[in-house]
């Protein structure tokens, strides 16, 4: 009889993932030196991803270069081809259609029609003032944030109408979310100390 897993199946040696065990501050400490310093093996293999990604970038770019400029010339030469036979376009396919269906897809004219604004600034003022005019504007409303929590943390001590406003908040469910957050801070000087 065969010890093991299922046929198919592989073993693989048990991880132990969990957090190894600080009991004193001198292995807080070394925990931080073994901090500092995988921080700095993932800041290496970083800037060599960082690098290698970069030139796969510039080999791709000048690979890309060439054709692309091929793809300009020919569009050129298509455009020009369809400005000199634009009246056949029109006489073959009648007003309506200006573009022409070949084998490997078609040619011609799509009529474009652009809004130009010379002055947008002008243009939403003018709209602004004019009733009608104010179903071509659209509005964007998003909450300032910023501002809120510069009000929550510092309108709790003042009374008045900035309480009101502060009630008026909490009713729609604007609130702090007050906690203390854990960190850690490496000193890159004593690393580099205890590295050198």
């Amino acid at each position: 009889m065969k010890i093991g897993p299922p046929r198919g199946q592989f073993a693989f040696p048990a991880r132990n993932n969990q957090p190894p065990r600080i009991d004193c501050w001198g292995q807080a400490d070394a925990a931080l030196a073994k901090l500092g310093r995988l921080q700095a093996r993932l800041a290496w293999l970083d800037e060599r991803r960082a690098a290698a990604v970069a030139r796969a970038q510039a080999a791709a770019v000048e690979a890309g270069r060439d054709c692309a400029a091929r793809q300009r010339r020919l569009e050129a030469a298509l455009e020009r081809f369809c400005r000199k036979h634009q009246p056949e376009l029109a006489r073959v396919n009648g007003h309506s259609r200006r573009s022409r269906r070949l084998l490997f897809g078609r040619v011609g004219y799509r009529r474009s029609q652009p809004v130009v604004v010379r002055s947008e600034a002008a243009a939403l003022r003018a709209l602004a003032h004019w009733r009608a005019g104010q179903r071509f504007l659209r509005l964007r409303t998003e909450l300032d944030r910023d501002a809120l929590g510069r009000f929550l943390r510092h309108g709790a001590e003042a009374t008045g109408e900035s309480a009101f406003v502060a009630r008026r908040l909490g009713r729609a469910g604007i609130r702090l979310d007050t906690r203390d957050l854990w960190f850690y801070e490496l000193d890159p000087r004593a690393l580099a100390r205890w590295a050198g």
